[in-house]
C-alpha cells in the first residue's frame, strides 16, 4: 500500500511515553548482524530526517501531512524517526534481488519480500521480513542504539501493514487466481491492476488525511500483544478475508472493461476524477475496514514496544 508514513503516524500517541523522547541519531554499524541483502543503490540507507522521502510510487500522489523538521543538535523525536522510516522499505532496499527462485511467479524481489501467498506453497516472507526487524530493534537496545532501536522498529510496522493490506496476501480472490493458467497475460494484466489501483487509493485518500480514514485509524483498539507471529498472521488472516469484498468493489468502479487495465495510470488525476464522477462510497467502506485492522495491528505493536523502551 501506499500511505504507510501516514497510516503510522496516527497510530502513534505522540505526547506520551517513548515517542515523546528525543533520540540522538547514529549512524549505521550494522552490516554484520543484516547482511540483507540489499539493493546496492540503498546500502548506506541514508537519513531522511528534515529531508524530502518518497517510495517508488508516490511522487505525484503524495502531500505533506506534518513537519519533517532537521534534527536539532543531532537529537529528534522518536515519533518523527518510527513515522519516516515505516516508509523506508519502499524506497529501494528490497529492489532488484535474487532471494528466491520462486520470485518470479510474484514479480519481483520487492514483491517476494512485501507480500506473501499462501498457494499450496508460501510465496513471499512478508511475516519474516517482519519479525527480522523486530529482532534488529532488540538487537539495538541491548547495544543501547535507540536510534536504530526505533528505525528497526519503523521497518518491522511497515511490513506488519503490508500483512493488513489485501493485496499482499493474495494475487487476487480465488476465481480469479484459478483463470491465471488459461488466459494468463490478460489475467496478470487485470490482477495487476487491482492490486496496484487499491494499493495506490489507499495512499490517495490517506495523504489527502480523508476524515473517515482517519478516524478509523484513531479509534483502532489495540489486541492483546501475544506472540508477535501471531500478531501478524491474524492480521493477515482477516486481510485475506477481506479480499473479496475489495475486489468486487474494484471491479465495480472499474466496470471490469478490458482496454481499461491497459489505460489505468492510477495518477492524482485519475483519482481526483474517479472520487469526483463516481460513487467510491462501497469502496471507502471496505477500505475503512483494512485500515481498522491493520491499525489494530500497529497499536499492538506499539504496546510491545512500549515494553522495550521504558
Amino acid at each position: 500500500m501506499d500511505g504507510h508514513d501516514v497510516l503510522t503516524y496516527y497510530c502513534l500517541d505522540r505526547c506520551k511515553g517513548f515517542l515523546s523522547e528525543k533520540v540522538e541519531v547514529t549512524p549505521y554499524t550494522y552490516e554484520e548482524e543484516d547482511p540483507g541483502p540489499y539493493s546496492l543503490s540503498e546500502r548506506g540507507f541514508e537519513d531522511y530526517l528534515g529531508r524530502q522521502y518518497l517510495s517508488d510510487s508516490d511522487e505525484e500522489l503524495r502531500l505533506d501531512f506534518f513537519e519533517n523538521s532537521v534534527p536539532i543538535e543531532g537529537k529528534a523525536p522518536a515519533w518523527q524517526i518510527m513515522t519516516i522510516y515505516s516508509y523506508e522499505p519502499d524506497f529501494g532496499m528490497d529492489r532488484d534481488l535474487k532471494l528466491s527462485p520462486l520470485q518470479r511467479f510474484m514479480g519481483s524481489s520487492r514483491m517476494w519480500r512485501h507480500e506473501e501467498y499462501h498457494i499450496i506453497l508460501r510465496f513471499g516472507e512478508v511475516t519474516k521480513r517482519f519479525l527480522h526487524f523486530d529482532q534488529m530493534s532488540e538487537l539495538a537496545m541491548q547495544k543501547g542504539d535507540r536510534y536504530w532501536a526505533l528505525r528497526f522498529a519503523a521497518r518491522a510496522i511497515h511490513y506488519l501493514e503490508d500483512c493488513g493490506t489485501p493485496y499482499h496476501t493474495s494475487p487476487g480472490t480465488l476465481f480469479e487466481v484459478l483463470k491465471i493458467p488459461f488466459l494468463y497475460k490478460r489475467q496478470f494484466k487485470k490482477i495487476s491492476t487491482f492490486h496496484k489501483f487499491h494499493d495506490r487509493y489507499l495512499g490517495y485518500r490517506l495523504w489527502r488525511e480523508y476524515g473517515t480514514y482517519i478516524e478509523e485509524i484513531k479509534t483502532a483498539e489495540p489486541n492483546d500483544p501475544k506472540s508477535l507471529e501471531v500478531v501478524a498472521k491474524t492480521t493477515r488472516r482477516e486481510a485475506l478475508r477481506l479480499l473479496p469484498e475489495t475486489e468486487r468493489s474494484i471491479k465495480t468502479l472499474l466496470d471490469e472493461d478490458p482496454p481499461m487495465f491497459s489505460g489505468i495510470e492510477c495518477s492524482k488525476d485519475y483519482y481526483d476524477n474517479l472520487v469526483a464522477c463516481k460513487d467510491t462510497s462501497e469502496l471507502d467502506r471496505i477500505s475503512r475496514k483494512v485500515l481498522k485492522n491493520t491499525s489494530s495491528a500497529v497499536k499492538t505493536y506499539l504496546k510491545h514496544l512500549d515494553r522495550r523502551f521504558s
